[in-house]
């Protein structure tokens, strides 16, 4: 008779200890009332008359189903994001609500369709993190009656129609070749600017003229299309914005046959003066 009576109180007793982990909180309800929290440790609940509820308070995500939204250039996409979250009131998170975890995952849903809404396309791809941030401050907003804090809804996909993808490809390779062309025209000014200024200093100084001559004979080599032929007994007579251009393009291919003299060698100062005098001679006869 009373091994029994024993063994139902030793099971009321085992009953009656709970254990509340770190990471979770506990809460007393005696008869149905809410009477007090229970912390970390070891805590003793009634049986029978006592009830004990534990809340988890680690931050938990939960991934939204791929939802379809029209943005505000009428353009429509499906959205796959995740919302993370973490209960800071306890009390509110079972009083207030049944379910906060279904609770919090469909108002973020809801307020994504709405902000996508009212967000163009280019926004919502460009920006995609302060969309997100703006869907996670009107959730916040929300479920903060709850004693939910969310911590963070990030958009992990954007998907939009195949005829769409194929438009925004488009107008990528168009930007490209935009910036192409105003880098080129950029390159194409800065290089008339030096070749101004490398004409206009070879106008100022002569002797910079017959220097940059110079050493044109001595370093342009080999045989090309176009042939030029300098007067090696006299200056240069070239316009300095040829003299320039030859500056400006290493590029150049000439070929520089001097005055020959009778004996097939390059013709001097002396032999060409000598020359010139012996044809006006015979001019003059």
């Amino acid at each position: 008779m009373l091994l029994p009576l024993f063994f139902v109180l030793l099971m009321m007793v085992v009953r009656s200890v709970r254990q509340v982990n770190q990471w979770q909180v506990g809460l007393r309800f005696t008869l149905g009332k809410y009477t007090g929290r229970m912390e970390p440790g070891i805590s003793i609940v009634l049986p029978v008359l006592q009830q004990m509820v534990v809340i988890d308070t680690r931050i938990r995500n939960r991934d939204l189903p791929a939802q379809m939204v029209i943005t505000k250039d009428n353009v429509t996409a499906m959205i796959d994001a995740v919302v993370y979250y973490k209960v800071v009131d306890p009390e509110k998170a079972t009083l207030n609500v049944e379910n906060y975890e279904t609770a919090v995952r469909d108002r973020a849903k809801v307020v994504l369709r709405d902000i996508a809404g009212e967000t163009t396309l280019d926004d919502l791809l460009q920006h995609r993190d302060e969309v997100a941030a703006k869907v996670r401050l009107a959730v916040e907003q929300f479920v903060a009656q709850w004693g939910l804090h969310v911590e963070l809804i990030a958009l992990q996909d954007i998907q939009l129609p195949q005829m769409m993808q194929e438009v925004i490809a488009k107008k990528a390779i168009a930007e490209r070749e935009r910036q192409f062309v105003i880098i080129k025209s950029q390159a194409d000014v800065e290089s008339a600017k030096n070749f101004a200024e490398a004409a206009r200093i070879l106008t100022e100084s002569p002797g910079a003229m017959e220097l940059r001559r110079l050493e044109a004979l001595q370093t342009l080599t080999g045989s090309g299309v176009s042939k030029v032929i300098f007067d090696l007994a006299r200056p240069a007579e070239v316009h300095p914005a040829a003299m320039a251009a030859a500056m400006m393009d290493d590029r150049t291919n000439v070929r520089v046959e001097p005055t020959l003299n009778a004996e097939g060698r390059p013709q001097t100062s002396r032999e060409e003066m000598t020359a010139q005098s012996e044809s006006m001679r015979r001019g003059g006869r």
